[in-house]
């Protein structure tokens, strides 16, 4: 009896030791979120000035001391925006730093800085001031940096969200008024969106998307707005460029196309519009110019052109590189075919044609559309 009663003490005392150590176990596993302040902004400097160029891939890099946890482990970090004399407990911005937020940096684009400038209350074509500052956190524990500073900003004329695609459509457009049928616009490294189409009688519009409910734009003489549409009277091919950063738009029309070869001087092969940004000519005679001691196979592409006050232009489309020295053959890469604007220098920036062409006639393709990149294609004969 003695000894069952032993035993159930033990039992109790066995109990109550593992409760214990199991509290303790809990206590020791209570996270410790404790957190330093971010003591130092180091960039930008105190009124630094940005011209913000939304189109393109600039970036604003913002840099701080590190914040310290007191067991050690991750602090995380939002960079935060106020108009300036704000306290910044309504932020009108804020965005986690680089590294889903675990670095003391943030790389932020000109386009995102232009919208919390927008949300600022800066105009567009005008200057103002945003406040910024660090909020570092830990679990639930947040604390601003000890500090913030102003930056001045100054905002293009364009607009302050820029699409990510842009499509033309409309009953003058090559799609029709089918939304999903609707041309895409080329996106530029300028950002500047582009596209080569013929035109017809009738409305035409370039929206954001081309289902649902897209926003659309519309051109007022040489500017882009929100919104409206244009009238097209007659069956003409364009190159039409919109430019969202500056709310400008340039519409020129393409009279006509051909393959200029340098050392004549002049277009030796017309090229007639295939639709769909193409142009296209069968069997254009190849014959290379002979200066004697060595015949000249240098050809690049000429378009004539009219603005919208009817003045008369050129336009030239060539080689990526300024002189190729071998001509083209079965293991030339394709980048050799890229199509960019080029200058009007007779034999800058131009191809070659494939050895032993010389007499012969050539099917040309030029390809002027969003589907890839600008090139040509010559088939031989």
């Amino acid at each position: 009896m003695i000894r069952t009663f032993n035993l159930r003490i033990y039992s109790m005392l066995a109990a109550l030791l593992a409760v214990g150590a199991f509290a303790s176990c809990e206590k020791d596993k209570t996270i410790n979120s404790n957190i330093s302040t971010v003591k130092e902004l180091y960039y930008p400097e105190v009124g630094k000035y940005y011209k913000l160029q939304p189109a393109t891939s600039a970036v604003v890099n913002f840099e701080w001391s590190a914040a310290r946890a007191e067991d050690g482990s991750l602090v995380m970090y939002e960079v935060a925006f106020d108009t300036v004399g704000g306290n910044f407990q309504r932020p009108i911005y804020t965005v986690a730093s680089n590294g889903n937020g675990v670095q003391n940096s943030l790389a932020l684009s000109h386009k995102i800085l232009n919208s919390i400038a927008s949300k600022a209350g800066i105009q567009p074509a005008t200057s103002g001031s945003l406040q910024w500052t660090v909020i570092a956190s830990k679990g639930l524990n947040e604390k601003r940096a000890d500090s913030s500073r102003v930056i001045v900003i100054e905002r293009p004329s364009g607009f302050t969200e820029i699409p990510d695609n842009v499509f033309i459509t409309g009953a003058a457009t090559e799609g029709g008024t089918d939304l999903s049928a609707a041309k895409a616009m080329k996106l530029g490294t300028d950002g500047v969106f582009e596209i080569f189409t013929r035109l017809k009688a009738g409305a035409f519009t370039f929206t954001d998307r081309n289902s649902g409910t897209p926003v659309t734009y519309s051109i007022q003489g040489n500017r882009l707005q929100e919104g409206g549409e244009n009238q097209q009277t007659g069956d003409k091919v364009y190159r039409i460029r919109l430019d969202f950063a500056n709310a400008a738009a340039e519409m020129i029309e393409i009279t006509d196309a051909g393959v200029f070869a340098s050392a004549y001087n002049k277009v030796v092969g017309k090229l007639a519009y295939a639709g769909n940004g193409t142009w296209s000519a069968q069997g254009v005679p190849i014959a290379y110019f002979d200066f004697g001691s060595w015949k000249d196979d240098r050809f690049k592409f000429q378009f004539t052109t009219l603005d919208a006050g009817g003045t008369a232009g050129t336009l030239y489309y060539g080689s990526v590189n300024q002189s190729n020295s071998t001509p083209p053959d079965a293991n030339t890469p394709a980048a050799y075919y890229s199509v960019v604007p080029v200058d009007n220098s007779q034999w800058d920036f131009t191809y070659k044609y494939p050895a032993g062409s010389d007499g012969k006639t050539g099917d040309f393709t030029l390809q002027l559309n969003a589907k890839e990149d600008y090139s040509y294609k010559l088939i031989v004969h």
